[in-house]
């Protein structure tokens, strides 16, 4: 992929192949729209803060600025590439809505269709980290690394062919600063990390922010709203919007006429692409289609890849590694097996702890969880020892990370040690700690309805009852799972958020703001802060990271934070792994060599894959003529990182 700034916003990932399932919520309810235009109100909208929104002439553009293009790097993908074909994977939950921002929107196929397919002004690298070119071909950077100046390439068009324009910059802020828009963390970060966007012309822009930034670029490269889409923009914007189709920058657009709403989405490579020939593009994005069907279950999704039926399929779990794929489709070489060690942050999975609850509310208690969870265990039987330990909040990040804390090992007397600090001190018939007053230590894990999150949860439960601590596990479906934790309800939820280079991002998990509005004692729903951390060194060091103008400063203030989080225990860390391994059908071609791009978290993230129709044949014809290929186990550790 090349990395977009859009991808701020922490998405919830799966502990197997999806932690979050969420049904269709609202499907076919008819609902009456009537005629909108907001063309009046975004321009009285723009009148109302002149300091924000700026217009300007190329005469007022400073004749100073250095103009860069990114061109020095290297090219991405392979020569080899092929175009044309059909690529059919799986999702485990219909996504609740089309829209891109606002309620339902942060759920786990908006990677697939847009976090890893749409453009922003500039993107970065994914081998060199790098800033280069999307849909803006020049940017120049002010000396005090705070404004940033953006020509948009004159070829840029959105997939219905309408030209990408400085006006759909603007646009970006108007939605986001808007309360129509119902999203919280979108309204903060645009109406407080920016101070001015001005347009110059048609095809010119400067964007300036809070305070400056190591990676400037990067950090002020919006991705453009088509205006002309969303003209009827208002009050009611989630309910009418809720299904449509956004004309997109990237490669690939929903496909309406081959998508089964409900039961599966179908991507269309986007007819003309204005990108298609760009020297960071040009090898990428090869499939005619992306087919998603809807497969609850990892066991029949499996029996899936296995006929044929889906191209690729994760092997994290070791079941799948070591059992599940010794099977004739792998000895007689039709499936493929690969590890690709990457350099990516790491998911933060863990058990997160609702400190707004009764008694979770006590740090004792949750350190005491933390010496309670034989995570080692779970890591040396369960996942063969595949995994690690995982010890901070934010891993991954290189230099950024803290080096030196680790986590709270197995120590049931250490726990029951804490626990009789918060008053539980006597112990019940059943094993389990209780206080004076016959209150047991019995708390609730909600997950998702998984066989592997099912499994990871009775391992701890079964190892807690040592310290004399009770876990009560609550299977729920994937939408009233997601909705229990966004509003907050959980007392503690088996949970993972995504992370994206380059640095650490702590404000939207630990601020306060996004726990208790000001003033209110009720959680905030529907924010990224779902332990309810209310700190102020959190408060302090998360604002300092995401308002840091050196990396010297990302990096110190990093390293504090995580002290704190390791201090105040809101959540038990359980793992991470510095691979993906997964099964493929020889037809699905990779990069020769390299295989793939540094900075990738799964297989076909950064689209430089592609369908080789000839294999493919050659593939079915062999199985039914009982030919076979050599058998493959192939291990890319060209970017293994400790």
């Amino acid at each position: 992929m090349i990395l977009r700034k859009h991808q701020i916003e922490s998405v919830m990932l799966g502990l197997a192949t999806a932690m979050l399932g969420m049904g269709l919520s609202g499907c076919g309810q008819p609902i009456e729209i009537q005629p909108y235009d907001n063309t009046a109100e975004v321009q009285d909208y723009y009148e109302a803060h002149p300091d924000f929104f700026t217009f300007a002439t190329p005469a007022d553009i400073p004749a100073d600025l250095v103009w860069e293009t990114g061109m020095d790097q290297p090219e991405i993908g392979d020569d080899n590439a092929k175009k044309g074909g059909v690529m059919n994977l799986a999702i485990s939950a219909y996504p609740p809505t089309y829209r891109t921002f606002g309620p339902d929107s942060n759920h786990q196929f908006r990677d697939q269709f847009y976090d890893n397919v749409e453009m922003s002004l500039v993107g970065l690298h994914p081998e060199t980290m790098e800033v280069i070119p999307s849909i803006a071909n020049e940017w120049a950077v002010t000396a005090d690394h705070q404004t940033v100046y953006f020509r948009i390439d004159p070829a840029a068009t959105y997939s219905d062919g309408v030209p990408i324009t400085a006006d759909d910059c603007l646009m970006t802020f108007y939605l986001y600063q808007s309360d129509y828009a119902n999203a919280p963390f979108h309204k903060q970060y645009y109406s407080e990390e920016y101070t001015n966007i001005t347009k110059y012309d048609e095809r010119t822009i400067s964007i300036t922010l809070k305070t400056p930034k190591p990676k400037a670029a990067y950090e002020a490269a919006i991705l453009p709203s088509p205006t002309h889409f969303f003209k009827e923009f208002g009050p009611d914007y989630p309910q009418r919007y809720q299904w449509r189709v956004k004309p997109v920058t990237g490669a690939y657009v929903i496909d309406e006429e081959k998508t089964s709403k409900g039961r599966s989405i179908t991507l269309r490579r986007v007819t003309d692409w204005w990108a298609k020939d760009k020297k960071f593009v040009k090898n990428r994005f090869n499939p005619d289609f992306i087919r998603y069907r809807l497969v609850r279950s990892t066991e029949k999704e499996f029996e899936l890849f296995r006929n044929g039926e889906i191209d690729y399929y994760l092997l994290n779990d070791p079941r799948f590694w070591y059992e599940k794929t010794e099977i004739p489709a792998v000895y007689n070489g039709y499936i493929k097996k690969a590890v690709f060690y990457n350099d990516y942050p790491r998911v933060p999975r863990g058990l997160y702890i609702n400190c707004s609850q009764p008694l979770l509310d006590d740090v004792n208690i949750r350190v005491g969880m933390q010496f309670a969870s034989n995570v080692q265990k779970l890591i040396d039987f369960d996942f063969r020892g595949d995994y690690k330990r995982s010890n901070i909040f934010c891993a991954g990040y290189g230099e950024f990370s803290e080096p030196t804390i680790r986590a709270r090992p197995f120590d049931p007397a250490k726990a029951r040690e804490a626990f009789a600090k918060a008053g539980f001190n006597k112990r019940g018939e059943d094993g389990i700690l209780k206080r004076d007053d016959g209150t047991r230590l019995s708390f609730t894990i909600s997950t998702q309805q998984d066989p592997l999150a099912n499994r990871i949860l009775l391992r701890l439960k079964e190892e807690a009852a040592k310290a004399g601590l009770e876990y009560q596990i609550e299977s729920l479906d994937g939408t009233a799972f997601f909705q229990k934790v966004m509003e907050k309800k959980h007392q503690i939820c088996l949970w993972g958020w995504g992370a994206t280079p380059p640095y650490p991002r702590y404000f939207q998990n630990f601020h306060s703001s996004n726990a208790y509005d000001e003033g209110s004692t009720t959680p905030k729903p529907n924010t990224n802060n779902i332990t309810q951390s209310v700190d102020p060194r959190l408060d302090e060091l998360s604002l300092a990271i995401r308002r840091a103008t050196t990396e010297d400063e990302i990096r110190e203030k990093s390293y504090a934070i995580e002290h704190v989080i390791h201090e105040q225990a809101p959540w038990v860390p359980l793992y991470v792994r510095n691979y993906y391994r997964f099964g493929y059908w020889r037809w699905l071609k990779f990069p020769e060599g390299s295989f793939n791009v540094r900075v990738s978290n799964d297989p076909d993230e950064a689209h430089v894959h592609w369908i080789d129709m000839e294999a493919k044949e050659e593939t079915l014809e062999a199985k039914r003529e009982g030919r076979t290929f050599p058998e493959t186990l192939e291990v890319f550790d060209q970017h293994l990182v400790e």
